[in-house]
């Protein structure tokens, strides 16, 4: 079906919505939140706040949009269902249902200056030759859209099961929203069995996904030189600053991405610059595009300059960094050999078909005298594989790896991301009614597997069979500048959910 009237408005307002993970979800909820009345199904929302990766605290929120398919007098449309939806308990009438998630927030845009198809505004919905730009059109803002749209066409309309949709928040950062959904009294008291989590992934029917580790090492320098003239002095010390580029990634595809913050230390150490101040990359799961360092500006340690760079003076005393960040390093060297020794070794669903992992965000600060990094490393692992051995693999070896360069060097490690993989059989009851669905509307309804971690891994550990389906198009677009979606493709997906419903839910007579 062509998009309704009321879609393209929408989905300018709702891309335009400011929903990076770290400053909550707000706003994009207020954007879809009349939709869903629209469509006849009431909402609840459940709130909380919380800091994201040291970010202020910020309020975040669950979004809740059901029951549809049921009769319009059933007890949840009276005020004593109303007062039960309030007390996390559902009628009997709207239990067993399906439920539809698409998370709502984004990773930050990172530089402006990328995002070239939409006049440097990340949040610009831009439209040319039958393609939509702009940050979360496939990843995964307007898949709500299309499950709101579907949702219209069957209003009215008496399914045998009933059906839920749900806009979820801080999925980007540890699923986070979708993991205190699935804890909940009110969840429990719904007894969803199936679960079908919107994911850019051209339609295809995903089964299986890997897990998800990440850990922020924080690396101390407590006997590091002291860089630059002293205040008093009045003397001014040079320094430059170096931006390294590279290019954006969805960290689960880290091949093809060039990771700047592995450029910049690959060239500290090997100019032996004196290096005061580092800072690169924007989200745990996205390969950075840029990675800036301030150095000493000494001839007779660094080598010519990489563009672009910017001279700069100080007065500043700065700790060097240099030790510090050979450190990270080592420890981004670690990490990888660990994750790249997890047996199996691979798995021909995926691509790539092994675990891989990157140091994707590095900042540094100093105190007391002390130089101090810290790196962000992440791991995507194979649905076999246990996050928590690798997690205390690294956690008892990373002291002994930074001390290896120097005693004087320290490492604390923090858990931040452990979510296992998540994989059902080709034969599984909702597989095959998804497959049979697909291939009815005359797409691919062959199984696959997906590279990233979803949020159907945590539905499925609390006893849903869950599976990921969506629109656009994830390897080298999400999580990059000029993220991209067709809109044939948003029509398709209208249309396969309208037929995913009728077939999940039963069409009553």
């Amino acid at each position: 079906m062509e998009l309704p009237d009321w879609f393209l408005e929408s989905a300018r307002a709702l891309i335009r919505a400011d929903s990076v993970s770290a400053v909550g979800n707000l706003a994009a909820l207020e954007v879809l939140e009349p939709l869903y009345a629209r469509a006849g199904l009431p909402t609840r929302r459940m709130e909380w706040r919380e800091s994201i990766d040291g970010a202020p605290e910020a309020v975040h929120a669950n979004l809740l949009a059901g029951p549809g398919g049921l009769d319009g007098d059933c007890a949840w449309s009276s005020a004593e269902g109303r007062a039960q939806l309030d007390r996390g308990e559902v009628p009997e009438s709207a239990r067993g249902g399906v439920l539809f998630v698409t998370h709502t927030d984004t990773v930050p845009p990172g530089p402006p200056a990328r995002w070239t198809e939409t006049g440097g505004d990340p949040r610009a919905l831009t439209l040319k030759d039958g393609v939509l730009f702009g940050l979360g059109v496939a990843d995964v803002k307007l898949d709500a859209l299309c499950k709101i749209a579907a949702a219209e066409k069957l209003r009215g309309r008496k399914l045998a099961r009933p059906f839920w949709l749900s806009a979820t928040g801080a999925e980007e950062v540890g699923l986070r929203g979708a993991r205190r959904f699935a804890e909940s009294a009110l969840f429990k008291s719904m007894q969803v069995r199936e679960v079908l989590c919107g994911e850019p992934c051209e339609l295809a029917l995903i089964r299986a996904h890997k897990g998800y580790a990440v850990v922020v090492c924080t690396i101390t320098d407590s006997a590091t030189q002291a860089i630059g003239s002293a205040p008093h002095t009045g003397e001014r010390a040079r320094f430059a600053e170096i931006d390294f580029i590279g290019k954006a990634a969805h960290s689960s595809t880290p091949m093809l991405g060039d990771n700047a913050i592995l450029r910049a230390l690959a060239w500290a150490k090997a100019s032996g610059a004196k290096v005061i101040g580092a800072s690169g990359g924007a989200s745990a799961n996205t390969v950075p595009a840029l990675c800036t360092l301030t150095v000493e500006m000494d001839a007779a340690h660094a080598r010519p300059l990489p563009e672009p760079s910017r001279a700069i003076a100080t007065t500043r005393v700065q700790p060097d960094l240099s030790r510090a960040l050979l450190a990270t390093k080592a420890l981004e060297e670690r990490w990888l050999e660990l994750v790249n020794s997890l047996a199996p070794t691979s798995d021909p669903r995926f691509d790539p078909a092994g675990a891989v992992g990157g140091l994707n965000v590095l900042k540094s600060a100093s105190a007391d005298d002390r130089a101090i990094v810290q790196a962000t490393l992440d791991a995507r692992l194979l649905p076999e594989h246990d996050p928590e051995t690798l997690l205390s693999l690294f956690a008892a070896e990373a002291s002994r790896c930074v001390q290896q360069i120097d005693r004087a060097l320290g490492v604390e490690v923090r858990v931040v991301r452990n979510a296992g993989g998540m994989s059902l059989a080709d034969d599984a009851p909702l597989v095959s009614k998804v497959s049979r669905t697909l291939s009815r509307l005359g797409l691919d309804g062959t199984p696959r597997a997906k590279p990233t971690s979803t949020e159907a891994g945590v539905f499925a550990r609390v006893g849903c069979e869950a599976i990921v389906i969506g629109p656009g198009r994830s390897t080298g677009n999400a999580h990059c500048a000029n993220e991209r979606i067709e809109v044939a493709q948003l029509e398709q997906a209208i249309d396969l959910y309208v037929a995913l419903l009728e077939d999940l839910c039963g069409v009553r007579s």
